[in-house]
């Protein structure tokens, strides 16, 4: 797959081609990846096959409008999270604004929430609800039938704290994103690690002790840690057990080559997401780009930037 880049559609770009900006976050839909680009205010598409990538959602302009009609006629601001339900509606965390909204198969966007610093959003494998993390301390659910809104954790102090007892009475520090796992358990990335609050009993407790801003289920039960800062970063693949399998990054930037060894490459990575035979990986330094590292493979390479 080569480095493509995107045709904008943005007011005033004249049709010019145009590079990512700030790829938050990522997700795959049979043969397209979808890309949250907090910098352009957009939901970009990516065609995995034919390697086109356009606007699908957002006209580039911040803000936030358009409810009820097409969403690439929208104003959404800073997008940073991007889910699936089982019936191929789209969620976008519209960060800035406070908003989940709600991109129908059709392509109409609503507003389905309004949730200060709503960050990580996951749907319910049942499909019937979604969870949401706010970065002021909150994890929340929404029944995507009624509309209400409960609280999972959180009290909003930058703390972690509750492990062993009722979610509901946890305090979670910070948490940037949520995901279910293969057995509908919730995993929380906070700052000190994830936590997970069991399906069953709804009781939290601490499950990797490692920081992760990021968190993204992989095979067989491992998970895939994002963590980092303004001087670079790391994806982490965690086991089952919880023992490291392997770190893709030294943790500090470095300039970009668009084909690396995964210990070499000095970046700061955003999210990751599992596609058949890889995984793509978005970064935000040291220049905007999406990788790809072929499964039991150890070179990084560039797809689109």
């Amino acid at each position: 797959m080569g480095i493509v880049t995107v045709a904008s559609t943005a007011p005033g770009a004249g049709g010019k081609a145009a590079t990512l900006r700030l790829p938050y976050d990522l997700v795959a839909r049979g043969s397209a990846l979808y890309i949250a680009d907090g910098l352009r205010h957009q939901v970009l598409r990516l065609d995995l096959r034919t390697r086109k990538l356009t606007v699908f959602a957002g006209t580039g302009v911040a803000g936030s409008s358009g409810d009820k009609g097409l969403a690439r006629e929208a104003r959404i601001d800073e997008p940073t999270e991007l889910v699936f339900d089982p019936a191929g509606n789209l969620y976008l965390s519209d960060f800035s604004e406070g908003r989940v909204r709600r991109i129908s198969p059709r392509g109409v966007i609503t507003t389905v929430a309004r949730i200060r610093d709503a960050a990580g959003l996951a749907v319910h494998p049942d499909g019937g609800s979604l969870a949401i993390a706010s970065i002021d301390g909150y994890v929340r659910r929404l029944d995507l039938a009624t509309g209400r809104l409960e609280l999972i954790a959180g009290n909003g102090t930058q703390v972690s704290g509750g492990d062993g007892g009722p979610a509901v009475q946890a305090q979670v520090n910070r948490p940037h994103d949520v995901v279910y796992d293969t057995q509908g358990n919730l995993l929380v990335a906070e700052a000190g690690g994830v936590r997970r609050i069991d399906a069953a009993t709804r009781v939290i407790v601490t499950a990797v002790r490692l920081p992760a801003f990021k968190v993204v289920p992989g095979a067989g039960g491992t998970l895939y840690l994002i963590n980092g800062g303004p001087r670079g970063g790391t994806v982490t693949h965690v086991g089952a057990s919880g023992s490291v399998l392997r770190v893709v990054g030294t943790g500090r930037l470095s300039r970009h080559v668009d084909r690396v060894q995964i210990g070499k490459v000095g970046f700061l990575p955003s999210d990751v997401e599992p596609v058949p035979g890889a995984v793509l990986i978005s970064q935000t330094e040291p220049i905007p780009a999406i990788r790809r590292l072929a499964s039991g493979g150890a070179i990084l390479t560039t797809v689109a930037r």
